[in-house]
């Protein structure tokens, strides 16, 4: 696989590792119209054309105004799925996208404020070997337990689409340290 298209592949299943952004997010921030916090689990009946590190997994999203910073849960085979954090304020910046190296993010909120849309280049422009682009929108059910993600990407000669259908669950439970049974009471 062409690192361009592992880049892709990687970032619609949320498993680019993303440093923090070279820029302040705008005073836009506080505000935004949409919140992706909570644990998801992926529905794969209901999904389409499923990275198969995604497939069974969960997710993890904590979001502060317009920074969202996704994990993944505690059920991802380590490794599988690396964190990720996107800045909402319709400025470019740059970040690592997996083995392709950095791209180019923009990341803003629809103007009827319904949905986010994510636009990911990697390579440089004119490029035909070496240039692709990622378009993503998210949406969230009016009653705010389904998160809907729409990706259509085009790379040499490959244009690819998916549709990942995330469920909100309770968070997971810690799991407490076994412990052992109180023994025999000394007396006397």
């Amino acid at each position: 696989m062409k690192p361009i298209a592992a880049a892709l592949l990687l970032l619609s299943a949320i498993a680019a590792a993303a440093p923090a952004p070279r820029r302040t997010p705008s005073p836009r921030s506080s505000g935004a119209p949409l919140d992706f916090s909570g644990f998801w689990k992926l529905d794969t009946a209901a999904s389409k054309n499923i990275n198969p590190m995604m497939k069974d997994s969960t997710l993890s999203v904590t979001q502060k105004g317009n920074r969202i910073w996704i994990s993944p849960g505690p059920d991802v085979k380590r490794g599988a799925l690396l964190s990720e954090e996107i800045v909402v304020d319709g400025r470019p910046y740059e970040k690592s996208l997996g083995p392709a190296g950095k791209g180019i993010v923009t990341a803003e909120w629809a103007s009827d404020g319904q949905s986010l849309r994510i636009e990911s280049r990697v390579g440089t422009e004119g490029d035909s070997q070496n240039f692709a682009i990622q378009r993503s929108i998210w949406k969230l059910s009016s009653d705010r337990n389904v998160w809907v993600r729409e990706s259509a990407s085009v790379s040499p000669g490959r244009p690819r689409s998916s549709r990942l259908v995330f469920r909100k669950v309770p968070p997971p439970t810690p799991t407490a340290a076994p412990t052992r049974p109180p023994g025999p009471r000394k007396t006397g």
